[in-house]
């Protein structure tokens, strides 16, 4: 069993999960993390990746003060 994450602000104990992202398309997706500057695409909306790998990102959250905290992780 892993040992619980504690809140650096509170010291709360902080429970797993992540954020979803809106996009234009049907559904809800899971948010990721690129690195570098974002590349605005020429001719249609969003950025362009170059050949980056977007990570997923798992987000912890305080059970008592709210607070978030994020990482992204390779899979």
């Amino acid at each position: 069993m892993t040992q619980p994450m504690i809140c650096p602000k509170c010291s709360g104990e902080m429970e797993n999960g992540f954020m979803i992202e809106h996009g234009y398309g049907p559904g809800e997706q899971q948010v990721r993390w690129v690195e570098g500057e974002p590349i605005p695409r020429f001719w249609s909306r969003g950025v362009n990746l170059e050949g980056r790998e977007p990570l997923p990102v798992t987000t912890f959250r305080c059970e008592g003060c709210g607070y978030l905290e994020s990482f992204a992780t390779q899979t």
